[in-house]
């Protein structure tokens, strides 16, 4: 591949499982930002769509899109997850000399004009080793209403988190660009949807800067997903306090020490907001947020 030297060269990176009904429309709305980036002499873009052993028709939609080679194909045989997937692309991205990789998800939860600003910030030559994408940064973004298991569990893990020494919003937003040398010197090794707790923890111990950007809260119908993808069995899917106890475990193993109040405490802050609260909406999320941020730092923080 001839990637020029001259320029900032960026591999957008998108994982791919039985996304059929959405192929279609993000690949034309990302040649569209292809072709508007392409007349911009600083950067270079290209496209690795990784195909994680779809059982639908994801493939061959992929290669009937492909006709002006707008983006690589690469296709797994069978299933081995969102984390492993990432971790071969950021692998591919580091053989192919690309400076920056941005991850962007294909089932429409992410907006391909958002690619704009995470660029513009890459271009601003910045120290962060990470521009994470951020759904609760501010009430601008709040388009849809987010699940409220979801929220309350990214939450959580969002508090913990920031008490390790991150300061952010957001700890599970799939949209986000990393310097490419930065990530592959992690040694990543999750191969699941929990790669990001990997990623946050071991970033804190290399001692990474990160910035976050707001994108847009766009949730699909859960029923939708469910009768689609058997989601219901999904890891995605299960309680939040099984889902916090897992991420929890994760936090402690990459830690290579145990958190200082037990699991059971987090899932307790869970169950309270999740039985009191009716809904969550761009009125009240950020003093929900606060109020478990605040919670958590009063148990972790001496």
């Amino acid at each position: 591949m001839d990637i020029s030297e001259k320029k900032t060269n960026i591999l957008l990176l998108i994982p791919c499982y039985n996304e059929e009904d959405n192929i279609e429309h993000i690949l034309d709305h990302l040649h569209k930002v292809k072709q508007n980036l392409q007349k911009r002499t600083e950067i270079n873009l290209r496209i690795l769509v990784i195909n994680d052993g779809s059982t639908d028709k994801t493939k061959e939609i992929l290669e009937c899109n492909n006709q002006k080679s707008d983006f690589t194909i690469i296709n797994f045989k069978e299933n081995k997850g969102y984390g492993y997937t990432l971790i071969r692309g950021f692998k591919y991205a580091k053989e192919m000399k690309f400076s920056w990789i941005i991850s962007f998800d294909m089932d429409g939860q992410h907006e391909p004009k958002c690619l704009y600003k995470f660029i513009d910030q890459i271009l601003e030559n910045p120290p962060e080793q990470i521009i994470s994408g951020s759904r609760y940064k501010n009430t601008d973004h709040y388009w849809q209403k987010p699940w409220k298991d979801r929220f309350l569990v990214n939450t959580i893990i969002t508090g913990i988190l920031n008490t390790l020494g991150l300061s952010i919003t957001d700890a599970f937003c799939g949209l986000k660009a990393y310097e490419c040398n930065a990530i592959n010197d992690l040694d990543l090794e999750t191969f699941g949807y929990e790669l990001p707790i990997e990623i946050w923890i071991k970033s804190i111990k290399k001692g990474y800067k990160i910035f976050e950007k707001g994108v847009p809260v766009i949730y699909k119908d859960r029923d939708t997903i469910c009768v689609l993808k058997n989601a219901e069995e999904s890891f995605l899917f299960k309680k939040g306090e099984e889902r916090i106890e897992q991420y929890i475990q994760l936090i402690e193993s990459f830690l290579e020490t145990p958190l200082k109040i037990k699991i059971n405490v987090f899932e307790s802050i869970f169950s309270n907001y999740f039985n009191r609260i009716d809904d969550i909406n761009k009125y009240n999320f950020k003093k929900i947020q606060e109020e478990i941020f605040t919670q958590i730092r009063e148990l972790l923080v001496d």
